[in-house]
């Protein structure tokens, strides 16, 4: 649930203020701006199904989580320091591609050490925290601007939250894999 908290604090501040972002790095339309944001996300479903088939083909979970945050981060970076505005909104584009990739190898992970009723139970504690992400993510980046002026800190600090997210990640997974893996004491 953590981890699914700190992803979302990032991408719940970017859904909410990409609009507004993209239209002052680019000046363009209301149109445009839905242009550029549609054509973000057609990138995003297709990358979203290419890792989620490759985890699949490889049986391998955390990293399938952990890549796609980390591309994440580094969107939140590229805007927050690049000053070139279609570098900044190409930067932009890598924070729903880099979260939404990874929901599909996010998802199978539970199924794998939780089942029936826990898992059920698991998924919506998950989510339930996740949610927390929902109201904190866009908080920060109104608070942020406010005081600074800028959404480079926020972008910085919601970058920071996705490699926190992409270091749990591989810290729980490999704690899943290891834990699937070890013989049981069954005597």
């Amino acid at each position: 649930g953590i981890i699914f908290l700190f992803a979302a604090i990032g991408f719940y501040g970017y859904s909410f203020w990409a609009p507004l972002v993209v239209k002052s790095l680019t000046g363009s339309s209301d149109v445009n701006v839905g242009i550029i944001l549609g054509a973000i996300s057609a990138a995003t479903i297709i990358l979203m199904a290419l890792n989620s088939a490759h985890s699949d083909r490889t049986d391998e979970r955390p990293w399938h989580v952990a890549v796609p945050l980390l591309v994440m981060a580094a969107g939140f970076f590229g805007c927050a320091l690049l000053s070139e505005p279609k570098l900044a909104v190409l930067s932009l584009a890598l924070i729903p591609i880099g979260h939404c990739a990874g929901y599909g190898p996010f998802w199978s992970m539970p199924s794998r050490f939780l089942t029936g009723a826990p898992a059920a139970a698991g998924i919506a504690l998950v989510v339930t925290i996740a949610n927390v992400g929902g109201f904190i993510g866009p908080t920060i980046i109104g608070a942020m601007k406010d005081r600074f002026g800028t959404d480079g800190p926020a972008f910085m600090l919601l970058g920071g939250c996705a490699i926190v997210a992409a270091l749990l990640a591989m810290t729980l997974g490999r704690a899943a894999v290891l834990r699937r893996t070890q013989p049981s004491n069954l005597n």
